[in-house]
C-alpha cells in the first residue's frame, strides 16, 4: 500500500510528514520524514547586498527610504526564487515517496504560488490544500488541520 503524506510549507520552511497506520481503527501516527530551511529568505536585505553608490534612493535626511523601488524588486525578485526553490523541494520529496495521497498546507499570501510552481501531474495528486501556516504546529495536531484525512485509508 502506497504511503501518505501531509506537506506544510512557509516563506522558507517545508516539513514533509509520513502517516503510518500502526493500529487499527486508531489515528495514524503524524512522522517527520524531512525538514528544509532556506536561509535566503530569513536574512534582511542589508545581509544579502551592499549599498553602492546609486543603489538605493536616498531621502531628504540622508537616509535611505526604506522601500525603494530597487529594493521593492529586490523583494519581489528574492520571494519569486524562494516560491520556486520550495515548489522544488516538494516535488523532489514527492518524486521519492511517491505517495498515494497527500496533503499541502502554507499560509495564504503563498500557499497557491507554491501549489502554481508544482509540476501538474503532481498537483493533480493532491487530495487538499489548505490556507494555515502549519510548520511549527506539533506533529500531533497536524491530523486535525485537514478534513480529507477522514476520508483516506493510510
Amino acid at each position: 500500500m502506497k504511503s501518505s503524506f501531509l506537506i506544510v510549507a512557509d516563506r522558507g520552511n517545508v516539513k514533509a510528514y509520513r502517516l503510518e497506520h500502526i493500529v487499527e481503527g486508531r489515528p495514524p501516527r503524524v512522522k517527520l520524514v524531512q525538514g528544509f530551511s532556506l536561509v535566503d529568505p530569513h536574512q534582511r536585505l542589508g545581509e544579502t547586498m551592499t549599498d553602492q553608490a546609486g543603489s538605493f534612493q536616498m531621502s531628504e535626511g540622508g537616509g535611505r527610504h526604506p522601500n525603494s523601488a530597487g529594493e521593492r524588486h529586490l523583494d519581489i525578485e528574492r520571494d519569486r526564487r524562494t516560491i520556486r526553490q520550495l515548489a522544488t523541494h516538494i516535488t523532489e520529496i514527492l518524486r521519492q515517496e511517491q505517495p498515494g495521497y497527500w496533503a499541502f498546507a502554507a499560509p495564504a499570501e503563498i500557499q497557491h504560488a507554491i501549489f502554481e510552481e508544482l509540476r501538474p501531474e503532481v498537483r493533480e495528486l493532491a487530495e487538499e490544500t489548505i490556507h494555515a501556516d502549519l510548520v511549527n504546529t506539533p506533529a500531533t495536531e497536524l491530523l486535525s488541520h485537514f478534513s480529507a484525512i477522514d476520508r483516506v485509508s493510510v
